[in-house]
């Protein structure tokens, strides 16, 4: 299929009178059109014919400029990518059922999926895998192979062998290669990946006819990690790549539910990161996601078809709300959260994906875009009060003058406990106590609370305050509040810092394109300093108007 035409290609095409003009235009709006342009040249190129427990950590970088800001806007604007709906293949050997049940492909068909992630294992010959690729061909998916990666010695002659069968089977047909799976979590480090990546990759490309290779597939989302491999990984990656787990297994189904919000912290951050590092945004690509890495049988969520389509609808939403070019559920068959049923039979999570797909790409039912923040509202003002409400601005939903927390709730590494307490208040006798511990910069803990059921619940336009009280002058906590849609997307803005010893007062405008109300309010904290802290803040006065 013939490239279309891009911006530069229409420039040269003006009359030379007004091609100087033009080039003025061009370089004001390159900054905030290179993943617009990436994304095409991808969608035209490539149309074709674990068991380990993660934890969940926000990890998100500094705030970005307001410039950084409106790019990233530009970008969450286009359409969803019909990439999203993708899914791995188990392939644990050649009795994968995907490879050997004819009715299980033909079921895979009705799901539509469009990107197919597998692996490259070394129990398996050269012969199986390249049977896996002709399936994936047969399905209309384009390919995504997981290459041997910097922690394994002889990964060159063969990854060379793989690419080759690639070509064999896919011609010049775009087939994206992911370097390694997971090397994080296997302890080899940023500086030792990206020196494997800068020796081996330039190889491999000579080798691939039509190669997109991208990394560097963190177990979950890393700022630091990602950071350090924007900076320099030689030659920069055509997409970059990380997996998403909400939970551990034996967490509530409701917890692997609202940390699907986590999600949009990442994406946000991974795009803030490449847009300040390398002046444009790369395809991101989550190549592979579920509820829990280490789910198992019949675990009481992926035998609860509820929870299955009500988790998977939410979490595909997510994704196309975050425009994120690629992303592969784990895995389609032959392991606890198939798409495919052991006896042939599409499960919950295989309906959800075939629904989704129906919805959004051939009815063309499209989430809005996240709505990055384009104008701080976040704001950090004094405030006195001494237990008679003085200072207080506004009416307040959350006193906590009944003696308890009102359901609020603790979520994240770095939050010990919550109670009530009378230790200190601004409205009244009594504040919720939060106590910190153990918060990095990686760290981004939270608390939240329902607000869908509250009388009078907070709508768009709104606007929410909550006062906090930082009770050390020896530690630096940064808070903000957020609010999550009825999909449990995320709105939020700017960090600011807290007051050692006064009360600061945060406030922020709800946006108008929240979808309905607010379903939660909350407040995340981060230490912008790093290192092990223990403190306690307090929460009083919280309201809406």
């Amino acid at each position: 299929m013939p490239r279309k035409p891009t911006f530069i290609d229409r420039i040269q095409r003006l009359p030379s009178s007004i091609r100087l003009l033009s080039l003025g235009l061009l370089i004001l709006l390159i900054g905030v059109s290179t993943w617009s342009l990436l994304a095409t040249r991808h969608f035209t190129l490539a149309l074709p014919q674990n068991s380990a427990t993660r934890g969940i950590s926000l990890n998100v970088s500094p705030q970005p400029s307001q410039s950084i800001l409106k790019a990233i806007q530009v970008q969450v604007n286009e359409p969803v990518s019909p990439y999203i709906f993708g899914t791995n293949m188990g392939l644990f050997d050649a009795n994968d059922q995907l490879l050997t049940s004819l009715t299980a492909r033909q079921l895979m068909q009705q799901i539509h999926p469009t990107i197919i992630r597998m692996p490259a294992r070394d129990s398996l010959n050269i012969a199986t895998e390249i049977q896996a690729a002709q399936v994936i061909k047969n399905l209309g998916a384009v390919p995504l192979l997981v290459l041997h990666g910097s922690n394994d010695p002889n990964q060159l002659p063969l990854d060379l062998a793989l690419i080759r069968a690639m070509n064999q089977v896919f011609g010049n047909n775009t087939v994206y290669y992911e370097y390694g799976n997971e090397e994080d979590l296997h302890g080899v480090p940023v500086e030792s990946y990206t020196v494997s990546w800068n020796t081996v990759i330039p190889q491999l490309a000579k080798a691939a006819l039509n190669g997109r290779f991208i990394g560097p597939v963190n177990y979950q989302y890393d700022h630091n990690y990602l950071a350090t491999f924007l900076r320099t990984a030689n030659p920069r990656p055509d997409a970059i790549s990380w997996h998403e787990y909400t939970c551990d297994d034996a967490q509530p189904a409701a917890t692997c539910l609202a940390h699907i919000a986590n999600w949009t912290s990442h994406i946000t951050d991974a795009r803030f990161s490449m847009q300040q590092i390398l002046g444009l945004t790369l395809p991101i690509m989550i190549t592979e996601w579920n509820y829990a890495p280490n789910a198992f049988p019949n675990d009481g969520k992926n035998n609860d078809s509820a929870f299955m389509t009500n988790w998977t609808t939410s979490a595909l939403q997510t994704l196309a709300a975050n425009r994120v070019f690629a992303s592969m559920q784990y895995s389609c068959t032959n392991t606890a959260i198939p798409l495919i049923s052991p006896a042939n039979q599409m499960t919950a999570q295989g309906n959800a994906l075939a629904a989704q797909y129906e919805q959004v790409i051939v009815k063309g039912q499209q989430p809005l875009p996240v709505a990055v923040a384009m104008t701080p509202t976040t704001q950090a003002t004094p405030a006195t009060g001494s237990g008679n409400g003085h200072g207080v601005q506004g009416p307040i939903a959350f006193s906590f003058e009944d003696g308890g927390i009102d359901n609020w709730s603790a979520n994240g590494q770095g939050i010990t406990n919550l109670q009530n307490t009378s230790t200190i208040a601004l409205d009244g006798q009594h504040a919720l106590q939060i106590t910190l511990s153990n918060n990095s910069t990686s760290d981004f803990p939270y608390i939240v609370v329902d607000t869908s059921s509250q009388p009078n619940a907070p709508q768009a336009g709104q606007t929410i305050s909550a006062y906090l009280y930082l009770a050390s002058n020896s530690v630096s906590v940064n808070a903000r509040i957020f609010v999550a849609d009825n999909n449990y997307h995320w709105l939020l803005q700017d960090s600011v810092p807290l007051s050692p010893g006064a009360w600061t007062h945060l406030t922020y405008t709800i946006p108008s394109s929240l979808n309905g109300n607010p379903r939660q309010i909350g407040i995340q904290f981060n230490s912008p300093t790093g290192g092990s802290i223990s403190t306690n803040v307090y929460l009083d006065a919280v309201g809406w108007q």
